[in-house]
């Protein structure tokens, strides 16, 4: 069912300015030429919900079939398949099609959440079931919000992104915290180098700890075992618990803000009247007579 028109004449007056894909698909939307979000999401979750453990693999559209991290991606979705996990992807080509191929070669579900664009992105033939959305931002929920695991294989910019929006969203308890696995040690090291050196130590702008929310490895058994070892409880239990902290984080910064600007108002205040009592050397301070 389509949504009401909503009237959007700031959408519409702005991307007279500026024609935007993304804009002209808020507009769509609101003026109900297309489903909405909500109807994406349902048709993604109708999906979903025929699965009580589903795994996404993110990775490169680009790589050949017969590249070391397209074989990488086979091998895992292959291994998760037969522990009982679907495989979700974007259902492109590359690391989408060689993980699809994997769940499906081992017998498991192999589910793809293509888009349309301006360019067809064309469905990969490996997939037992798929959707198509319009909006990036329903697909990007439908292939983050519940998985049991993330497995990150050599991408692109596309790969950073949702790979930084997971890890985010697990250090702020957003969401619960469930394996998120760098496949590929050659890849994924040189970027954990930069994320130690500049972000832990020189800048200090994540914390040590915040390191662990993700596991790099070659090891297909090793990564297979731990999704296998991680609890629904454990997870959830480490949300609420980071999420606890950040609150904590963010008191104290409140308060250390607001104490800041106390000490500065009186520092100023001071800093005033010294200047009066500066400007007016002749006035001497009455002598009193007792």
């Amino acid at each position: 069912m389509l949504s009401d028109s909503i009237p959007v004449p700031s959408l519409k007056s702005e991307n007279e300015k500026n024609d935007l894909l993304v804009r002209r698909k808020l507009i769509d939307a609101a003026e109900g030429r297309l489903d909405t979000v909500t109807e994406e999401f349902e048709n993604a979750f109708d999906i979903l919900g025929k699965y009580e453990q589903t795994i996404t693999v993110f990775g490169s559209a680009r790589l050949p079939m017969d590249h070391p991290v397209c074989l990488q991606a086979f091998a895992i979705a292959w291994a998760l398949s037969k522990h009982g996990y679907a495989i979700v992807t974007g259902g492109g080509g590359g690391v989408m099609q060689a993980a699809n191929k994997g769940a499906k070669d081992a017998g498991g579900p192999s589910i793809g959440f293509n888009i349309h664009l301006p360019m067809e992105q064309k469905l990969n033939p490996y997939v037992t079931e798929s959707f198509r959305f319009e909006h990036f931002f329903g697909r990007k929920v439908a292939m983050t919000l519940d998985a049991s695991a993330y497995v990150f294989c050599g991408g692109g910019f596309g790969t950073f992104d949702e790979m930084f929006e997971i890890i985010t969203l697990m250090q702020t308890g957003i969401i619960p915290r469930v394996p998120i696995i760098l496949l590929g040690v050659d890849y994924w090291t040189p970027l954990d180098d930069f994320i130690n050196a500049k972000l832990v130590e020189e800048y200090q702008t994540i914390e040590p700890v915040d390191t662990e929310l993700y596991t790099i490895t070659d090891d297909i058994s090793m990564a297979v075992d731990l999704i296998n070892t991680w609890s629904r409880e454990q997870a959830r239990q480490e949300m609420f618990e980071r999420a606890e902290k950040m609150k904590r984080r963010w008191e104290k910064q409140r308060e250390t803000k607001e104490d800041s600007a106390v000490h500065v108002e009186k520092t100023s205040s001071r800093g005033v009247h010294a200047h009066h009592i500066h400007h007016r050397p002749h006035e001497r301070t009455p002598v009193r007579h007792y």
